[in-house]
């Protein structure tokens, strides 16, 4: 072999070899960093999962009568003022959405709870009734930003009731059932809302 070639010959064994340590130093860095973000995301997931399934297995039939009850209450009325207050587009057509989605939801659990003989509130319980006469007070942007933030809060609260009751082995079927059916559409107000309240904060 001729110097010039041997000299080929190294020069690109050379490189190669650069560029393996160059690539394993990249795969070395995002493996390293990869474990990092997993975990953070799997100790979230893990979080979560770990208190949906402690209140699946406490949420009782009563209780979820009550709440959801409660809720759709609240979201049908906070829902008709911010229809008529307002005079944000988005923020109207949000409180007419919680009004058209909460009341079909509403008239379906006051059939399963007629059927499974459970009581359902006349009436806002103390703590919406305080939302209420907050919002109330309230007008233009400043009841816009309340409205929207009261509103992503308590869907957080309802999509975790929700998935509880739809996952509890104690719940009744036509109120496990139930749970299930409406979890996809309280998933999609909370998303609407968080968006929302996010517009509404800048």
């Amino acid at each position: 072999m001729s110097d010039k070639l041997r000299r080929g010959c190294l020069w690109s064994a050379a490189l190669i070899a650069s560029q393996a340590l160059a690539l394993g130093a990249l795969a070395q860095q995002t493996d390293e960093s990869r474990p990092r973000q997993s975990t953070i995301d799997r100790g979230i997931a893990t979080d979560m999962t770990r208190k949906t399934n402690t209140m699946a297995r406490t949420v009782t039939p009563e209780a979820l009568a009550m709440q959801a009850a409660a809720i759709s209450k609240a979201e049908i009325e906070l829902g008709q003022m911010a229809a008529q207050k307002s005079q944000d587009q988005d923020v109207r057509d949000f409180g007419q959405r919680m009004v058209r989605d909460h009341k079909a939801a509403g008239a379906k659990l006051k059939k399963i709870a007629a059927q499974e003989n459970l009581k359902l509130p006349d009436s806002l319980d103390a703590e919406h009734q305080a939302v209420k006469q907050k919002l109330s007070d309230l007008q233009g942007e400043a009841f816009d930003r309340e409205y929207a933030k009261e509103m992503a809060k308590g869907h957080d609260k309802a999509v975790a009731l929700f998935e509880a009751a739809s996952q509890a082995p104690q719940m009744p079927g036509d109120l496990k059932e139930f749970a299930a059916a409406t979890l996809p559409t309280l998933q999609e107000h909370d998303e609407m809302a968080h968006s929302l309240h996010e517009d509404k904060q800048e």
